[in-house]
């Protein structure tokens, strides 16, 4: 199992586990945080394709590889290229240096993994 399919998985695990956990005392803030980060989403001045770029150029920065699988699948269903999200994580480079170029190869594989499952869903 490639490292891009292990973050996925563990994302939907994570998603699971927030699903129990909306039904718990927590779930006012998990609802919260859903509200406001489809409106941050949302179409408006920038169309979500631009948007989900930002956020894998940001979850490079921050080196979450959960992020970066995440907004590399949203960005590939919003019609973005893998050359635009390639563009943008070479912008994550220009803040984030050393440690922002080491991600680059996760990105790419995840260009790949997201593309294939794609195209056989």
């Amino acid at each position: 199992m490639s490292h891009v399919e292990e973050m996925r998985r563990a994302t939907e695990e994570l998603a699971e586990t927030l699903d129990r956990l909306s039904k718990s005392p927590y779930g006012a803030i998990l609802s919260a945080w859903r509200r406001f980060t489809a409106a941050a989403h949302a179409e408006g001045e920038l169309t979500r394709k631009h948007k989900e770029l930002i956020a894998i150029a940001l979850s490079i920065s921050k080196g979450c590889e959960h992020c970066v699988s995440y907004h590399v699948r949203a960005a590939l269903a919003a019609g973005a290229s893998p050359g635009e999200i390639i563009e943008a994580a070479f912008v994550a480079v220009i803040m984030g240096g050393g440690p922002a170029l080491a991600q680059i190869g996760f990105v790419l594989d995840a260009i790949e993994a997201h593309s294939a499952r794609e195209s056989h869903e």
